[in-house]
């Protein structure tokens, strides 16, 4: 026995040496096997999310975060690259609190996990489908237990009610050009699937003369989603600036900007919209200083209008209206819509088409991981997870604080509500499956947590199921069902007799600060001529060499699209010996051209050398559509400890941000619609 000892402190004597002669050797091996995990995790994403190509959104969109009076507000940054991971700061430079908030100039716009890192590009405009089919939910829970439900990609979503915010929209309304003065639109022919858009030289002499404006009908209270381009003089030069802006109309309280239209003093069925005017409201793209007199002009083909949805109390039943919609929960990002709409169809350059639902939403926090599956049906009841190393609630976070959960309110294995380290959602009721609780069947009192449905071995990433009601031979589980009152947003536990083979989402994070996010070019591009200091905006791309600016054979686009890919379905190019052409081709935003802080494609990677665009069919560029989706992954090993001071914390976070690891995956990715 002695010997045997002897033998065993001999062995540890000598591993402990090899520890300290081969230190690097294991770094090594941990960070192999962490490339490994961001491979696996880059891969699981992007397959989850080519699973549902069919609902890509439109585009992802970088954000910056300010504050204001009244509160944080967050506008979208076409100019910032994907490698600019640092918070936002205020004029006195940055400035982080002892307790992880960030500070513009003293107010905080929360904590810095939040607003930096991955979290900086979380803005996803126009992810739908087709409005599902009506079921019921069985969640037992008045006003939100029948309708069609539909459930947020790159859910929990930030909703603290504000319009623009978090918006469900329908199909595009068709575009018309309309003129006044030869009496179009006709004051006697209305279409709720259209609108007019009359420039500011087709005005009549009663409605916002010489305004540019839209005319849409009918005229009754509606919410509108519209957005476009338009021209600014701000007193240096006159550049380019797009909006989306969310508006309801409502005859009994007309806003100062729109009107029911006359049409020889006669009321007609329309609401008349100055865009001059409309620019002055609210925008996620946060234009501020704006004088209505240095509106210039409206790039006509950039107006999209759809008809917003309305969002109801879950008290309020559904009308016959099919624009309408309730949130169950933003935790589980999944609303539930009139099912009337499911059978609505809407007029289309095609015939007829369903009704869409679309959204756009800001993504409440990347470092959440998003782990889909079915729960087992039969042999074992484990599962692997995505990743090895899931953050317990005893564990630490980056800075040195302890954690405190997701940040998401929702219920434990008692019900009790609060902020939890691991969720697991029933994808088709939004309820949370109550577990999380380990049960040690070789310990006394098993189950030392009988309505625990599931634990969790965080070290080796594996959920395990059991059975909380040993009556039946199926796998039964409590679950607390979401119930769109803030006050008491889940019901109380209620027993289900079976979940196995139900679609689940598990939420979790990971030690090390693992983030996993997409980056998707804009699925269209509006080529435009001109731009200003603020640069492109999201979904826009500049002809190069128009009016002398860049050079007359790049096609530029927004810095935030850097690595993307684009298809153009022509460009027009000349070398001297006529006009040539190059259709459905592939191209690379390769670069950001100095001085124009744009990043652009060289038409000359497929064109001959000496290529320039040619304009004699009116256009060089048609039909540019994004043809690529990316998935990064980041994750930070390293720990840095916050004090007292601002300024050093700022300066400690930026030190620590430089151990950063991460990996990106890409994938030919082009989104449908039915615009």
């Amino acid at each position: 026995m002695i010997e045997l000892l002897v033998v065993i402190v001999i062995f540890l004597i000598g591993v402990l040496a090899m520890v300290q002669i081969f230190p690097l050797g294991l770094n090594v091996i941990q960070r192999t096997r962490a490339i490994t995990q961001a491979e696996n995790l880059a891969r699981a994403e992007l397959e989850r999310i080519q699973g549902q190509s069919g609902y890509l959104p439109e585009m992802i969109v970088p954000v910056t975060y300010n504050y204001t009076v009244g509160g944080v507000v967050i506008t979208v940054n076409p100019n910032r690259l994907t490698t600019n991971l640092m918070p936002d700061q205020g004029v006195a430079g940055g400035d982080i609190d002892a307790n992880g908030n960030v500070l513009i100039n003293g107010n905080p716009i929360g904590n810095w996990a939040l607003v930096s890192g991955s979290n900086l590009y979380n803005r996803v405009i126009g992810e739908g489908q087709p409005v599902p089919g009506p079921r019921r939910l069985n969640n037992g829970v008045p006003g939100l237990d029948f309708g069609s439900l539909m459930t947020l990609r790159f859910a929990p979503i930030y909703d603290d009610g504000s319009a623009g915010v978090f918006t469900v929209y329908g199909n595009d309304y068709q575009r018309n050009w309309g003129d006044r003065s030869r009496g179009f639109p006709s004051p006697g022919r209305t279409r709720d699937y259209e609108f007019y858009f009359v420039d500011a030289n087709n005005t009549d002499d009663e409605n916002f003369v010489g305004e540019d404006q839209i005319w849409i009908a009918p005229a009754q209270r509606v919410s509108y989603r519209v957005t476009f381009s338009f021209n600014y003089d701000d007193g240096v030069q006159t550049g380019q600036y797009e909006v989306i802006i969310p508006i309801t109309l409502d005859p009994l309280a007309p806003p100062p900007f729109a009107r029911i239209g006359t049409d020889e003093s006669t009321a007609t069925n329309y609401w008349v919209i100055s865009l001059p005017q409309l620019v002055g409201q609210p925008d996620i793209n946060g234009n501020t200083n704006y004088v209505p007199a240095n509106y210039r002009d409206t790039d006509w083909w950039s107006v999209r209008v759809q008809r917003q949805f309305e969002r109801l109390n879950v008290a309020t039943p559904f009308s016959g209206d099919p624009y309408q919609f309730k949130v169950l929960s933003p935790s589980t990002g999944q609303i539930l819509i009139n099912p009337q709409a499911a059978s609505t169809t809407v007029p289309s350059r095609a015939g007829r088409a369903p009704l869409f639902a679309r959204t756009d939403y800001t993504v409440y926090d990347w470092r959440l991981i998003r782990d889909e599956f079915r729960v087992p049906t039969q042999g074992s009841v484990a599962r692997k997870l995505v990743i090895n190393g899931i953050m317990p609630r005893s564990g630490t976070e980056p800075d040195g604080r302890n954690f405190a959960g997701l940040g998401l309110s929702t219920p434990d294995v008692t019900g009790t509500v609060g902020s939890q380290d691991f969720i697991l959602f029933d994808v088709e009721t939004g309820g949370v499956i109550l577990g999380n609780e380990n049960n040690n069947p070789n310990a006394p009192g098993f189950p030392q947590s009988p309505d625990s449905a599931y634990s969790v071995d965080k070290t080796n990433g594996y959920i395990e199921f059991r059975d909380v009601d040993n009556t039946n031979p199926d796998l039964s589980a409590y679950i607390c069902y979401p119930t769109g009152n803030n006050a008491t947003p889940w019901t109380a536990p209620v027993l289900v007799d079976d979940i196995s083979g139900r679609n689940v989402r598990a939420l979790y994070r990971g030690q090390g600060a693992w983030s996993v996010q997409p980056f998707k070019a804009a699925a269209y591009y509006r080529p435009v001529y001109g731009f200003n200091a603020n640069g492109l905006a999201p979904g826009e791309a500049f002809i190069g060499g128009t009016n002398g600016v860049g050079n007359n054979f790049r096609i530029y686009f927004p810095p935030s699209d850097l690595g993307q890919q684009v298809i153009i379905d022509e460009v027009w190019f000349n070398t001297g010996t006529g006009a040539q052409v190059l259709k459905g081709q592939e191209f690379q935003i390769t670069a950001i051209e100095p001085g124009l802080n744009l990043a652009y494609a060289d038409i000359r990677d497929k064109a001959p050398a000496g290529s320039v665009f040619d304009f004699s069919q009116g256009y060089a560029v048609r039909g540019i559509r994004g043809a690529s989706m990316k998935v990064r992954v980041l994750w930070n090993p390293t720990f840095f400890r916050l004090v007292s001071d601002g300024p050093t914390n700022y300066a400690r976070l930026e030190e620590w941000q430089r151990s950063y690891r991460r990996t990106e995956t890409q994938s030919f990715a082009v989104r449908g619609t039915e615009r």
